[in-house]
């Protein structure tokens, strides 16, 4: 999660892209000025991951949520939320 966080930070969405496990990253949100404030992490019954990230952003605060599934070739985010509370 951090990983996909921080290719966005550095303004490079293809990597960031690695992580996904469809689509490409689509927030605009997320930049250099990005800190994160808390993650928190619960397993689901199929062994995926729901990430839940409190970001503070130049825009503003920002929560977003992440389904994280492992793979063979590593994990993969395969769904993600975000708002603005």
């Amino acid at each position: 999660m951090r990983s996909y966080i921080d290719a966005l930070r550095r303004g490079d969405p293809q990597a960031a892209a690695v992580y996904l496990g469809n689509g490409v990253p689509d927030e605009d949100f997320i930049d250099s000025n990005t800190r994160i404030s808390s993650v928190n992490s619960t397993r689901n019954n199929d062994g995926s991951y729901k990430v839940a990230v409190d970001m503070q952003t130049s825009k503003g605060e920002y929560y977003e949520t992440f389904i994280v599934a492992p793979t063979d070739s590593g994990s993969r985010i395969l769904g993600k939320t975000a708002i603005k509370p």
